[in-house]
């Protein structure tokens, strides 16, 4: 027997409390989870829809403020996660992550909501497929449509997303419960970068900025497959520890019928 099972439980308690939080070693599913958010967040910091919807003509300064935010957002639920798995969080933001358990979540998502205002502050403007101008909170005038707002909604939605699903992971790490429909939601961003993969390669000779979005939507697909592919992973997995269960619970039963017969 170890010396640390003869220790009192509240020694060991103690003895544990002194080393800080524990933290699991991650299965695959997780790590490529973590893998594929990591490649999405990259992938959604270009202007991947936005820079082919308006042919490069970007109102920069909203899609700046609203990436910005965005990224602020997810560091707010970064540090929140942290808290809340015992770690030491950054001084900034500490009051608020430490006020209550869902509090960095409810300022995540307030900031993430400012972030959605700022890219609807700017409008792309066009009349049929020509461009018009740039217009910043003065609504869109009769028979133009606006081509940024609604993409750029898109494009911080999933940068949204990976740093959310960044947090969770790392919430995972440390005792949560790990939730599946984080990489299922990944096959939004999977679909859209790779049907915009073939908008960018027919605008890059018209609009240099292209490259940018070709980057992006090509670095949102990879991330948002690979996702799908966590998904895989884990059901396979689960199968396998089913058959586990299921194999040791015959096991028993017969070794109980044994028993009975030998009496």
């Amino acid at each position: 027997m170890s010396e640390e099972s003869n220790q009192p439980s509240s020694r060991r308690a103690a003895k544990a409390e002194a080393q800080g939080p524990q933290r699991r070693e991650l299965e695959e599913a997780p790590k490529l989870v973590r893998k594929a958010a990591t490649i999405l967040t990259i992938g959604a910091l270009f202007p991947w829809l936005t820079a082919l919807s308006t042919q490069g003509h970007m109102p920069w300064k909203f899609w700046i403020m609203g990436i910005g935010l965005t990224l602020l957002a997810g560091f707010i639920l970064m540090e929140a996660a942290k808290h809340n798995a015992g770690l030491q969080a950054n001084g900034l933001v500490k009051p608020i992550v430490g006020a209550h358990p869902m509090a960095g979540t409810g300022v995540g998502l307030l900031v993430f909501i400012a972030a959605i205002v700022a890219v609807f502050m700017g409008n792309s403007l066009f009349v049929d497929d020509l461009f018009i101008s740039l217009v910043a909170g003065d609504g869109v005038p009769d028979g133009a449509r606006d081509t940024f707002s609604l993409r750029a909604l898109m494009e911080l939605g999933t940068l949204f997303l990976g740093l959310a699903t960044l947090a969770h992971v790392l919430a995972y790490e440390y005792g949560h419960k790990f939730n599946p429909i984080f990489p299922l939601m990944f096959l939004g961003p999977a679909i859209a970068g790779a049907l915009n993969i073939i908008g960018a390669s027919k605008q890059i000779g018209d609009n240099g900025i292209a490259i940018l979005a070709a980057i992006g939507s090509l670095t949102v697909a990879a991330g948002g497959i690979m996702a799908m592919y966590t998904m895989y992973v884990s059901m396979k997995q689960a199968k396998v520890e089913g058959d586990i269960k299921r194999a040791a619970e015959r096991e028993r039963r017969k070794a109980e019928r044994d028993q009975r017969r030998k009496k």
